[in-house]
């Protein structure tokens, strides 16, 4: 039994028990001698199924003692003289204590079921709770998500606007790149000119003065010595300076076109550098456009410029065909070619006369065309395709020579 509101409790059965006494005065005139302790089984039982079996059965207690001192006879007496009243009390704890029973054990099945009730209430009400708080936290976490979402729509707004900036300022700087080096080979072309039409007439000029004086100095050998002397020394400078015109800018370029100048480039390298060089040219290939020769000619130039000082190369060859209205300059070596990691930095690297991998890159997308580099222990193999069209028919015959 719970101990809590004890007082309350028996409180009330007393209570009732009073009750029941007082009721049954009231139908003492009805009931008369017969069913002294009805109205007491009734308290019994309402405190039975309310207050439990203590509080029940000290209702009961106090419930007959006030019927059989006031209502049984002889009244106002608590002896007992006759079996009959004997049976009758007898009957009257029986039924108590049946009543007490039947209501303590619905009593605790009430409070059972209460409990019940009030564990499913309280569990409803966590579980409300806890949506409550689950809806709360949705609603927060769609907040940041939204939010999150937002802060990444703009990052990623700021991210193409800098990709496209610099999509643009890497156009800008190809465009400036490509624009540098039409500079160089138009600086290139005039300081070649220059050096042939200046230096070149100044020296020829000077051997023409040596003759002159050769002659008139004929009878003395100390003279003519220092006369020759000097020749050969203007013949040496005329030679370096109609070389360097020539690699700065050959006038075949302009005069016959990729093909004799390739020809004459190929086997110019292969005299300065002692390396065996094949070049296999189509002869039908025909004058192709200024910038197109150009650029297939500084690729060369390039090429030939890395396997001289890089490759450590015995033998080279050029190729330089016409298919399918594109052009192929193809630039192979037996050398020990390109580590992995050596080929970007070697890419980005622009020495000597040539542009570099990447000025050689960026003059052949100028044109729509690829370049492409193959490196292994084999050698290097770099193929630069141009896309041409031609008017006049193509030849079939080719030349092929190589040098040493």
């Amino acid at each position: 039994m719970r101990r809590e509101f004890v007082a309350e409790r028996y409180t009330v059965a007393l209570s009732s028990a009073v009750l029941a006494v007082l009721l049954r005065w009231l139908l003492d005139p009805v009931l008369g001698h017969v069913a002294f302790y009805v109205t007491v089984y009734a308290a019994v039982a309402f405190c039975a199924l309310v207050c439990g079996y203590a509080p029940a059965t000290a209702c009961g207690i106090a419930g007959f003692l006030g019927v059989f001192y006031w209502f049984v006879d002889p009244r106002h007496s608590i002896s007992v003289r006759t079996p009959t009243e004997i049976h009758s009390i007898t009957g009257f704890f029986l039924v108590c204590a049946t009543l007490i029973a039947l209501g303590e054990t619905n009593r605790r099945k009430q409070l059972r079921l209460n409990r019940t009730i009030v564990a499913l209430t309280s569990e409803a009400d966590q579980r409300k709770c806890a949506e409550a708080e689950l809806q709360s936290a949705r609603e927060e976490l769609e907040r940041r998500v939204e939010k999150r979402t937002a802060q990444l729509s703009t990052a990623l707004s700021n991210v193409e606007c800098e990709i496209a900036t610099r999509q643009r300022t890497e156009e800008r700087l190809r465009q400036l790149s490509v624009r540098l080096m039409t500079l160089q080979d138009e600086e290139r072309r005039r300081i070649a000119r220059d050096l042939h039409d200046t230096a070149g007439q100044t020296l020829s000029a000077i051997k023409m003065v040596s003759a002159t004086i050769h002659q008139a100095a004929a009878d003395s050998p100390q003279i003519v010595a220092l006369l020759q002397e000097l020749n050969a020394f203007a013949d040496e400078a005329l030679q370096e300076i109609r070389t360097t015109s020539y690699l700065l800018h050959p006038p075949l370029l302009d005069e016959a076109g990729i093909g004799s100048a390739a020809q004459w480039f190929v086997e110019g390298f292969a005299k300065r550098s002692g390396i065996h060089a094949e070049v296999d040219i189509y002869a039908g290939i025909g004058r192709l456009p200024r910038n197109y020769e150009l650029v297939l000619f500084r690729v060369l130039q390039e090429s030939l410029t890395n396997v001289h000082r890089h490759s450590g190369a015995s033998e080279a060859t050029v190729k330089l065909t016409l298919e399918d209205g594109n052009v192929l300059l193809e630039v192979r070596d037996n050398g020990d070619g390109i580590p992995a990691e050596k080929l970007k930095r070697l890419s980005e690297t622009a020495e000597g006369n040539g542009v570099g991998l990447i000025g050689m890159r960026e003059r052949v997308h100028e044109l729509g065309g690829q370049l492409e580099v193959r490196s292994g222990s084999e050698g290097t193999v770099i193929n630069a395709l141009l896309p041409v069209q031609k008017n006049q028919p193509v030849e079939t015959s080719r030349s092929t020579s190589s040098a040493a």
